[in-house]
């Protein structure tokens, strides 16, 4: 197919037509006004010379027929001269009619001429003849037929000139017309092509323009596919390319911007599945899949760094491309490792084959170059200031570049698995921690119903001659013996009070008290508790209240183990609260919970034992201070113990020498109605 010329060549073309042809319609008009303009000066001049000549003879003839007559009537010979002179003017005006004359003229101006010349030579002979005589009347009568000629001739030949100059006037009118025709002619020839130049220059625009147009108004509606056919004038067809190439252009700004959606979206779903394991095995393994099934490379490796020691790739320890390449790394790859993880970098070399590769170190560069690895990234991981390993990713066949959306989904990657190993291990270590202290507290548990049970007997023995002794059965006893027998079964009964808080709290702790729940009346409980501990309320001279006691607070417990509760809790307060001191017991029920409280005015409890108070063996530091208030700091611990079994909670308020409040919750029980 023919290429169209360009717009501005094709309107060159055309003016440059346009302007000839009126050029040339120009010139034609000119040159035929000019010449009609010589022409008809030419023959105007030509005719008036005729006619000057014409009107020269014609003055000279009647100016010598006057004069002959007059001499012959005077015969005065001073007209003689004269006479001479119009003859000569009228040859002169006969030379000059007869030079001028058209050749179809000279017949009738030759005519002319010899009846001048005959009626000159007539009129000398008047001039010489009396008048009046025969002989005169004879010459008048030729010289009239003379006068007669000549005036015919005279008058033949101005009709013919007057004629011929119509007719030149005519031709050269026809000429003149002639030329402007051609003329007009050239110019519409002008018109016509600069008409069908336009036309086409049009066409040529405005076609491909309407199809540009389309193309455009598709690419905006989302019809991706559609092109311009690169058709007509140079510069249309530079548009059209330029609208393919930008929508070309589009479609990879759309694809890569779809991929870097995908990679995105693959960073953050990877960085879920590295940090949902638990165990560090577990998210290298996972972080190993992701990265070989998502990471475009040909070969993805992923070291842990152990002690300033890389080891093999994981799970390619035995296919691993740089097999024959130390595990152990330099300082210096160390030291760009970590130079790497503090910036949150990675080091790409597009292409290791060629000179950008230099930038790798000796004992690097040449096996990978050995390797065939066409273009590598690496992307150090690890948590806080600690590094813990790097992804090592290459790209066998050049030609393949790394894309920066590709870098940043492997960072994603690196910085997600540094936080999921880094939170496995803890998890790990935490599990070891709370194997341990398992363990610990098993050990514990177990030493002390150990050293509980191998008490008891010893004890039992001491109390068993305790008793003896108290009862005279080896002898008499003095009143000094009984009161040091007194002291030991004080203490002796201390110490099995310890021994059964002991055994009672390991057994409570390590699960091997049997709880026997059903339906629990609180108010039964509590009143039986106070029951228990009225003999004591009576001896140290304080008052016990217990009448805020809601009568329908069922608990689903072992009443054996929350009677124990509320003694101990009934038997501090008692202990703790001095002489004429108040004790009350209040319980209702709250947002599906019974609140069991337990307050009195005792000596209270320092803010800074209280966060304590609960632990085993833990004592007040002011009921330490005392000697006389006896303890072994493991009621609370009993207490809690068994709250916390039986799904509840307990809480402490106090105020050194204000007195102290215990709160227990429990869950209530929902009554069938019926």
């Amino acid at each position: 197919m023919r290429r169209r010329r360009s717009i501005i060549s094709q309107l060159l073309v055309a003016f440059s037509v346009f302007a000839v042809l009126i050029a040339v319609a120009g010139v034609f008009g000119y040159l035929s006004v000019i010449r009609q303009y010589n022409a008809a000066q030419q023959q105007a001049s030509r005719y008036q010379a005729l006619a000057d000549a014409q009107d020269k003879m014609g003055e000279a003839y009647g100016s010598g027929l006057a004069l002959a007559l007059s001499i012959g009537v005077t015969g005065d010979p001073a007209y003689r001269p004269i006479f001479d002179a119009k003859q000569a003017q009228f040859a002169d005006g006969s030379s000059e009619l007869l030079e001028g004359i058209p050749p179809s003229l000279r017949g009738l101006a030759e005519a002319q001429v010899r009846s001048g010349q005959a009626r000159f030579a007539l009129d000398k002979q008047l001039m010489t003849i009396r008048q009046g005589t025969p002989q005169a009347r004879a010459l008048m009568a030729r010289s009239a037929v003379l006068v007669q000629q000549f005036a015919a001739a005279d008058g033949a030949v101005r009709a013919r000139v007057q004629g011929l100059i119509r007719q030149q006037t005519a031709s050269g009118n026809h000429e003149l017309k002639t030329g402007l025709a051609w003329a007009g002619v050239a110019l519409a020839v002008a018109l016509l092509l600069v008409l069908a130049g336009s036309l086409s220059t049009l066409r040529t625009i405005t076609g491909p323009l309407r199809a540009l147009a389309g193309t455009v108004r598709r690419l905006t509606t989302g019809d991706h596919a559609a092109r311009a056919a690169v058709s007509g004038s140079p510069e249309v067809r530079e548009v059209a390319q330029a609208v393919n190439m930008q929508a070309d252009e589009a479609d990879r700004f759309r694809d890569q911007e779809a991929e870097n959606n995908r990679l995105r979206a693959m960073a953050r779903t990877a960085g879920i599945r590295i940090r949902e394991p638990l165990t560090a095995d577990a998210v290298i393994q996972e972080a190993r899949t992701i990265l070989e099934q998502n990471v475009d490379a040909d070969v993805v490796y992923l070291h842990l760094i152990t002690d300033e020691r890389g080891r093999s790739p994981a799970g390619h320890e035995q296919d691993w491309v740089l097999a024959n390449t130390s595990t152990t790394l330099p300082e210096e790859a160390t030291g760009m490792l970590r130079e790497l993880f503090r910036n949150q970098a990675s080091q790409m070399i597009q292409d290791v084959q060629g000179k950008e590769g230099e930038q790798l170190a000796p004992w690097l560069r040449t096996p990978m170059r050995q390797a065939g690895i066409a273009s590598h990234v690496v992307t150090p991981f690890g948590v806080g200031d600690e590094l813990l390993g790097f992804i090592a990713a290459y790209r066998l066949r050049p030609g393949r570049r790394w894309t920066p959306a590709e870098i940043d989904a492997v960072e994603s990657i690196a910085a997600d698995l540094g936080r999921g190993l880094n939170h496995a291990q803890l998890y790990e270590a935490e599990n070891r921690l709370v194997e341990g202290l398992k363990a610990l507290d098993e050990a514990k548990s177990d030493f002390f119903a150990t050293v509980s049970h191998e008490l008891r007997a010893p004890l039992t023995s001491i109390e068993g001659y305790i008793e003896l002794l108290s009862e005279e059965e080896a002898g008499p006893v003095t009143p000094e013996q009984r009161k040091m027998l007194q002291t030991a079964e004080r203490n002796t009964s201390r110490l099995r009070n310890l021994i059964d808080d002991v055994f009672t709290l390991a057994k409570l702790e390590s699960g091997e008290v049997a709880m026997v729940t059903r339906p629990v009346n609180l108010a039964e409980v509590i009143s039986g508790a106070v029951d228990a501990v009225r003999p004591s309320v009576a001896a140290g001279q304080l008052t016990l209240a217990s009448n805020s006691v809601d009568s329908d607070l069922v608990v689903d417990g072992d009443v054996g183990q929350l009677d124990r509760v509320l003694i101990n809790l009934l038997s501090n307060a008692v202990k703790y609260t001095p002489p004429g001191g108040r004790i009350e017991v209040r319980a209702e029920a709250e947002n599906g919970s019974a609140l069991v409280r337990v307050s009195d005015t005792g000596m209270g409890i320092p803010a800074a034992d209280q966060n304590k108070l609960f632990d085993r063996f833990y004592r007040a530091s002011n009921a330490r201070q005392q000697s006389a208030i006896p303890g072994t700091g493991l009621g609370l611990a009993i207490v809690r113990s068994i709250v916390t079994n039986h799904g509840g909670e307990i809480s402490l308020v106090s105020k050194e020498t204000e007195g102290t409040t215990v709160t227990v919750r429990l869950p209530l029980m929902a009554l069938v109605p019926g």
